[in-house]
Order: C-alpha cells, then sequence, then structure tokens
C-alpha cells in the first residue's frame, strides 16, 4: 500500500521547483531574461540535485516486519517512535497515526503503523523508516 509520494513523484517536485526558483534568482542576479536559455541551465543543475536529495529522503517508503510477541513490539515501537519525537494521534482505517507536536510535524511528516497477524507494516518518509529500522 503506498500512501504518499513515491522516487519519481518527489523527484519531480523537488526538480521543478527548484529549476523554476533558481532559473529565476539566477536571471534577476546576472540581469538576464527568461527568454535566453542560460538562467534555465543553472536552474536544471540544480534542480536535478535538489530532486535526487529531495527524492532519497522525503519520498515514501514501506516497512515491513515479522515479530512474535506483539505486546513486546508495540512497546519498543512506541519507545522508537517516542524517542524521535512522535506521539499516536489518531486512526486511519486500520492504521495507527504517528505525529510529532506543533511546527515539527509540518517539516517531518507522519508515521503510519498497521499492526496484525504478527507483522507491521510502517509507512512514513525515506529519512525516518531509515531511522526507525535501526532502532527496532
Amino acid at each position: 500500500m503506498q500512501l504518499g509520494l513515491g522516487f519519481w513523484a518527489t523527484f519531480y517536485y523537488y526538480f521543478t521547483g527548484m529549476t523554476l526558483i533558481v532559473a529565476f534568482l539566477a536571471s534577476q542576479v546576472l540581469g538576464l531574461s527568461l527568454t535566453q536559455p542560460f538562467p534555465y541551465r543553472y536552474g536544471i543543475t540544480i534542480g536535478l540535485i535538489a530532486g535526487l536529495v529531495g527524492a532519497y529522503f522525503n519520498r515514501t517508503m514501506t516497512f515491513s516486519l515479522e515479530f512474535k510477541n506483539k505486546k513486546a513490539f508495540t512497546n519498543t515501537l512506541n519507545t522508537s517512535l517516542s524517542e524521535m519525537g512522535f506521539e499516536p494521534k489518531s486512526e486511519l482505517d486500520d492504521f495507527v497515526v504517528y505525529q510529532r507536536p506543533a511546527l515539527r510535524n509540518l517539516f517531518s511528516g507522519k508515521v503510519f503503523v498497521k499492526i496484525e497477524n504478527g507483522m507491521a507494516t510502517i509507512i512514513s518518509r525515506a529519512s525516518i523508516i531509515r531511522r526507525l529500522r535501526q532502532k527496532i
């Protein structure tokens, strides 16, 4: 199940946004017209870098994990997420939604956890999933 954007959609988001911003800034700083190709060359170069970095860290990843003891796993998961600043806030379908409080949530996103039949499915940003894998 994919709740968020995958690699290519995230790449496209960061690439287009950064390309347009850098092209506009380059045209203003260098005194060039946006009808000339030079501002776009700078924009595309920076946009490619921003797209790759943004997609690597912010694409949505799904992580599945088997466990034997539901209570022990849930305690470990809650402790790990709590150390990262996440708290359970609500439920969406079969998922428990973890969020950071207030403004921190704006830049970190949410963690969706579904636990059933000895299997946990965790969906969040790639950077959060990587840190969570190390903690569990």
